[in-house]
């Protein structure tokens, strides 16, 4: 792994929405006209959304037995990880929990993300900054 990761730190407030599976094509549409960072995962039991606030505020009326939290901040890990690396998301997560901050980590093809409520956002970023100074001394498994 070639270290050292940047953070990219956005602004935005994020909310992360749970909605009926019955509503996913909804979905797909709603989301295909944002610019900012969205992701949608459906599984067997619901879609998840995690789209910037303003805009769930805008759309979400058109979505019924929704679920969703707001005021989460988006920490993504401006770095390219091979599949081969074992561990970064599970030192990320240790640090962060031996903070007392509850995270919800978002990966993607080709980078790894976590939300974290924005009140313990300045926590997580110290939390995190310490990791990945461990993390640079350390060699993690590749395979």
């Amino acid at each position: 792994m070639s270290l050292p990761i940047q953070l990219y730190l956005p602004e935005t407030r994020f909310a992360v929405v749970s909605i009926p599976l019955a509503q996913y094509a909804q979905a797909v549409e709603c989301l295909r006209e944002l610019q900012d960072f969205v992701s949608l995962t459906r599984d067997k039991e619901e879609v998840t959304l995690i789209l910037p606030e303003s805009d769930w505020e805008r759309i979400g009326a058109q979505f019924s037995d929704t679920q969703w939290v707001g005021q989460r901040r988006l920490i993504r890990f401006d770095a390219v990880l091979d599949f081969s690396v074992v561990g970064f998301i599970a030192e990320i997560s240790r640090a962060l929990a031996e903070a007392d901050i509850s995270i919800l980590s978002v990966s993607t093809y080709k980078t790894d993300a976590v939300l974290v409520h924005e009140s313990r956002f300045d926590d997580a970023i110290r939390a995190i900054k310490q990791a990945l100074v461990t993390l640079n001394f350390t060699h993690l498994a590749q395979h």
